[in-house]
């Protein structure tokens, strides 16, 4: 089986999200670097791969497709592993339905609407945008709020075991904790916080994530 290729930037929380499962699941792969900040991801080389410009893309015996949980689903279901989607109905759509959450309101909560104005933007020396912060805390309290009942007091959101949503999440929350508006939130569900450590404390997270 040849190796799998993973095209985008390491610092992305959807490459590093499939980096990751490709980590849980023992599955060596090749990084071909896709440099965010330089604006590569909108060049015509990766727009070939993904005609909206997103990262990753991602390649494995002649096919290349895109979409970053249809990439760990695949992950997950073509390469041998322990499994990383629970055996009951339930805990399967709670996964996906956590996976669904980080898509359409986390992301853009916790990383557009926070991290980027608040961290990357002074990197690149720009000013953030106080109001655009201001507007999202409440979404990204809600979104934390949500997580935490999806936790529902089980070590993952798999149950007992680590699965596609933890690795979905992990990304997303590790830069928003990065920010002091992001910690001041995350400090009403210490329950999330707790779940944090346990997946820091995971092989996969410090090999693809080592400033974690």
């Amino acid at each position: 089986m040849s190796e799998p290729v993973v095209y985008g930037d390491p610092i992305s929380t959807y490459v590093r999200s499939v980096r990751l499962a490709l980590a849980e699941k023992g599955v060596q792969h090749s990084l071909v670097a896709v440099d965010l900040v330089k604006g590569q991801h909108k060049e015509a080389a990766h727009m070939a791969r993904n005609p909206w410009g997103k990262m990753p893309a991602f390649e494995h015996e002649g096919r290349c497709f895109y979409e970053a949980s249809a990439i760990m689903r695949y992950v997950d279901e073509a390469f041998p592993g322990p499994a990383l989607m629970p055996s009951t109905p339930a805990e399967r759509v709670r996964v996906n339905q956590l996976m669904s959450v980080v898509d359409s309101y986390g992301y853009a909560a916790s990383i557009t609407n926070i991290f980027i104005p608040r961290v990357l933007v002074p990197m690149l020396g720009g000013q953030t945008d106080e109001a655009q912060v201001a507007a999202a805390k409440p979404q990204a309290a809600l979104f934390l709020t949500e997580v935490n009942r999806l936790l529902g007091g089980t070590d993952f959101f798999g149950g007992s075991t680590v699965s596609l949503a933890d690795l979905h999440l992990l990304p997303v929350l590790t830069y928003l904790q990065a920010t002091a508006d992001g910690q001041a939130l995350m400090a009403a569900t210490p329950a999330v916080g707790a779940w944090m450590g346990r997946m820091n404390q995971r092989r996969s997270v410090q090999e693809v994530m080592p400033s974690a």
